[in-house]
């Protein structure tokens, strides 16, 4: 017997076997079950008809289901990416309040806090939870309340931004100064607001306005006038000086045009130098003849500068500054004509000079000459020989005397020249020491020469040259003792000049005389009892050696004395004329 097996079968058949077996159920307790089994096509008709449109409706339901399903969990998505917004964007809110160095809140419509941002408790060294429903006046110091309650008036509720200047008081009791802004909410809920610390604010602006003062200040003390000029050549600003100089009252010039007392022709000078000045950016300093306030016309030295722009842009303006130099003119006209006056002066006593002297030389020859005729003549007669050679002595020092007048006149009046030649100028040296040498041997002075080998070779004038050579020597062998020595040395300089040094073991010179007694008619304190001369030697030297390109100087050596350098520089070439 097969096992029979009803997930194979019909669904028709399956209705049928189910029914049969009911009846037989019912058979078996009522009645004689009869089974009847119609064909499976009749059978599921019936139930395709009757379920047909439970199915349709059933697949209706779960399709709406499933679209209400996706978009309840597209809405619960949409909501919680906007939740993780408004976090994120709370989050970023919170860190940026609690970086802020400003004071941030909010007041309900009484003025009591209902949040304070991290900087309330840095500001007052109090946690924020203290300060949520405290009056917000209760943080600024006393004196400034008042202003602080003005601040959140409830009405009008408009809307609009509110400003004041508070002082709140921080965690060490001092009273900070803030600017404060206040916007009342919709509906007079309250406020929210900010403070800023304006501490240094308020210490950059009181240093400027003591800068501003200052300088306003130095301006109205400054004796020089000075005036500020726009682009627009209208005066800004002027000092109490340009009004005394100008006779023009402050209240009328301001805004005024420059120069409007100037003829078109100053004008114009005017303006290119202000056109410069906004060209270049550098200062014009400048001279001009301007009216001044008595009506006389002044000399005056016109600085401009550029006042600078904002953020360094292009010059705002020009600064001028006026510097009254109509004495100082004054002073250097009368200095010229006194020394056009002393020049001429000087002119007419160096002609007077020259012209006497040449006058003295003939008289003083024929002196000279007859008295040497006396003393030949005189013979044995001791007594008339004496008195011819002292006659002979005096003309000898009165013709002296006129050649140095002479040498003056010539330095003084330009009328003399050196003639420069390349040569060794150990010849004029030499030269002079055979001449002096009867002299010297005379006072009993040796004469210690010590020059180079070597020809030393430069451009000089050999008689001018010699000149200065036999006047220092001279003064050596007039101011050395007797027996004494004088040393004639000549080296090279560390700059490539010669240098020819004689030093004498006389009385010396005094360091504060050094340098003056190379000026004309000046002697040495030590020598002023008619044994130094006229005191024009040293000063033809000088003279003579600044014409030739180098220079005399002395100074006093060690164990007593003086020594005298004469510095020539070496040079070649060919024989050049240049002004003594």
């Amino acid at each position: 017997m097969k096992r029979l097996d009803w997930r194979r079968l019909p669904p028709h058949r399956v209705v049928a076997l189910a029914g049969g077996l009911l009846g037989l159920a019912l058979a078996a307790a009522l009645v004689l079950p009869v089974l009847v089994e119609p064909s499976g096509a009749a059978a599921g008709a019936p139930w395709w008809r009757d379920g047909r449109g439970r199915l349709a409706v059933g697949l209706g339901v779960l399709l709406a289901t499933f679209a209400l399903t996706l978009l309840a969990v597209r809405s619960l998505r949409a909501r919680a990416a906007s939740q993780d917004r408004v976090a994120a964007r709370e989050r970023e809110m919170s860190l940026i309040l609690s970086g802020l160095q400003e004071l941030v809140f909010r007041c309900d419509a009484d003025g009591r806090l209902t949040f304070v941002n991290p900087a309330w408790e840095r500001l007052t060294g109090r946690p924020a939870a203290e300060w949520i429903g405290r009056p917000f006046a209760d943080a600024v110091v006393a004196d400034r309340r008042k202003d602080a309650r003005r601040l959140l008036l409830p009405l009008p509720a408009d809307g609009k931004t509110r400003s004041g200047s508070l002082a709140f008081r921080s965690a060490r009791g001092e009273a900070v100064p803030h600017e404060c802004i206040a916007t009342p909410l919709p509906d007079g809920e309250g406020f929210v607001g900010s403070a800023v610390d304006v501490t240094e604010r308020l210490q950059v602006r009181g240093r400027l306005q003591s800068q501003l003062s200052f300088t306003e200040m130095l301006l109205e003390s400054s004796p020089l006038p000075m005036s500020v000029v726009g682009r627009d050549r209208r005066y800004r600003i002027v000092n109490r000086a340009w009004e005394v100089f100008s006779g023009r009252r402050r209240e009328d010039a301001i805004g005024g045009p420059v120069g409007a007392h100037l003829s078109p022709l100053e004008r114009q000078e005017h303006e290119a130098r202000d056109a410069a000045v906004y060209a270049t950016g550098e200062p014009q300093r400048y001279e001009a003849r301007v009216p001044h306030a008595d009506g006389t016309m002044r000399d005056v030295v016109i600085e401009k500068r550029a006042l600078p722009g904002r953020d360094g842009g292009a010059p705002a303006g020009i600064l001028a500054v006026i510097i009254d130099v109509t004495e100082y003119r004054a002073v250097e006209r009368a200095t010229r004509e006194a020394r056009d006056a002393a020049e001429d002066a000087s002119r007419a006593k160096s002609e007077f000079i020259a012209n006497i002297s040449h006058e003295l030389r003939t008289p003083l020859q024929s002196i000279i000459g007859f008295s040497e005729l006396g003393v030949r003549r005189a013979g044995e007669h001791a007594r008339l020989a004496a008195m011819f050679g002292d006659i002979h002595a005096s003309g000898q020092r009165m013709l002296a005397l006129v050649n140095d007048l002479l040498d003056v006149a010539r330095i003084e009046s330009s009328a003399g020249t050196l003639h420069l030649e390349r040569g060794d100028l150990r010849l004029p040296v030499r030269e002079v020491l055979r001449e002096l040498q009867p002299l010297a041997a005379q006072r009993g002075v040796t004469l210690a020469e010590s020059l180079p080998a070597t020809p030393m070779l430069a451009k000089l004038d050999p008689l001018r040259f010699g000149q200065v050579v036999r006047n220092v020597l001279a003064n050596a062998i007039r101011f050395s003792p007797e027996g004494g020595r004088i040393d004639i040395e000549a080296d090279v300089t560390d700059a490539g000049q010669w240098r020819l040094a004689i030093g004498d073991r006389g009385p010396g010179i005094p360091e504060g005389e050094l340098e003056a007694i190379f000026e004309a008619f000046v002697q040495s304190s030590r020598t002023k009892d008619g044994s130094g001369g006229t005191g024009l030697g040293l000063a033809i030297s000088r003279t003579i050696m600044q014409a030739h390109g180098g220079h005399i100087a002395a100074h006093n050596r060690e164990g007593g004395g003086s020594v005298f350098e004469i510095v020539l520089p070496a040079r070649s070439g060919d024989t050049i004329p240049a002004p003594l």
